[in-house]
């Protein structure tokens, strides 16, 4: 019978967040259906307008969609409807997005009883390079290999070469940045089996001359070495 002994290695290593996404929802309540759709419309031309001034570019800005609904809590005889227009920004330096989104805090002190501007962030997107996941495979590689070796020299063994790699799961921390709140901390890291789990280095809401937000990866492989002795 083959003797082996199987360990597991874990690497690490960092993503930086290279585009920063805010969802901007444009809001008017009308007395009359017919005018809440064309409000809205006027509201979210006003507000591109508002965006371009700040140095948004069109390449920046993507069509978020329009919702519109009749309340359930307003009385049958009245006809009042809401209607919804989303503006979604990419942008990749989150101080530029910032001072653009504060230029639309005038639109909302405009009939601000019918007419409302909200922003949410959402979760950035952060850089992937397939080399950086690769070493970092190689690295868990190496530290189970290192606990092989003292395992095998402690059980009087000597450590062969590996029969068996298993790359693990993937599990996620999130950053912390607003939109990519880390509600689970730590603890996907060790209920997944093995994975792909993501730490934090970033203060929410980061004003421009701050670190970008970061996470931190952690991969982890199976690996069985024969042993011989």
């Amino acid at each position: 019978m083959d003797r082996y002994i199987e360990v597991i290695g874990e690497g690490t290593f960092t993503e930086t967040a290279v585009r920063f996404i805010a969802e901007i929802t444009l809001e008017v309540r009308a007395a009359k259906g017919e005018t809440s759709l064309r409000e809205v419309a006027e509201l979210c031309s006003e507000a591109l307008s508002v965006l371009r001034a700040a140095e948004i570019n069109d390449d920046e800005i993507v069509e978020g969609g329009t919702d519109f609904r009749r309340p359930w809590y307003w009385k049958k005889k009245e006809t009042g409807q809401n209607a919804a227009r989303k503006i979604i920004l990419k942008v990749t330096e989150f101080g530029k997005l910032n001072r653009a989104l504060e230029q639309l805090e005038p639109l909302q002190s405009q009939n601000k009883e019918r007419k409302t501007i909200s922003i949410d962030m959402r979760q950035p997107e952060f850089k992937d390079d397939v080399a950086i996941k690769s070493n970092a495979l190689a690295e868990a590689f190496d530290d189970a290999k290192s606990k092989a070796s003292r395992l095998s020299v402690a059980m009087g063994y000597a450590l062969g070469q590996p029969i068996r790699f298993e790359e693990g799961g993937w599990a996620t921390r999130n950053s912390g940045f607003s939109g990519d709140e880390d509600w689970g901390g730590d603890y996907s890291r060790f209920a997944m089996g093995g994975g792909i789990i993501m730490g934090t280095a970033a203060a929410a809401e980061p004003e421009p001359d701050l670190l970008r937000p970061t996470r931190t990866i952690y991969i982890k492989c199976r690996v069985r070495f024969a042993i011989n002795g």
